[in-house]
């Protein structure tokens, strides 16, 4: 049971999702390690259907990748992805 905002629930707590590393192999396309265990596929394309994301269209700029508080961020910290769109934006890597 857990206890939010005085009130009581039955389940228990989702674990927070965390990056735990990253590999870029291709344009666009990185694997990602989460604190769960698993590896999955990120296709990089999901971040540029919104204009905030426009300067990643360039692979270089893609590229240029950093792992910041279990976060990935570009352009020295100006954007980032929470690691759940990360995950569910992704394929499990065989």
């Amino acid at each position: 049971m857990i206890v939010r905002d005085g009130k009581c629930y039955a389940e228990n707590p989702l674990p927070v999702l965390k990056i735990t590393g990253f590999e870029t192999f291709a344009p666009h396309r990185m694997k990602v390690m989460f604190n769960d265990g698993e590896t999955r596929i990120f296709d990089g394309h999901a971040l540029l259907r919104g204009e905030a994301f426009a300067p990643l269209a360039d692979a270089d700029a893609f590229a240029d990748c950093k792992l910041d508080y279990e976060t990935l961020t570009w352009l020295n910290g100006e954007l980032d992805v929470a690691p759940e769109f990360v995950y569910e934006n992704s394929v499990t890597c065989h």
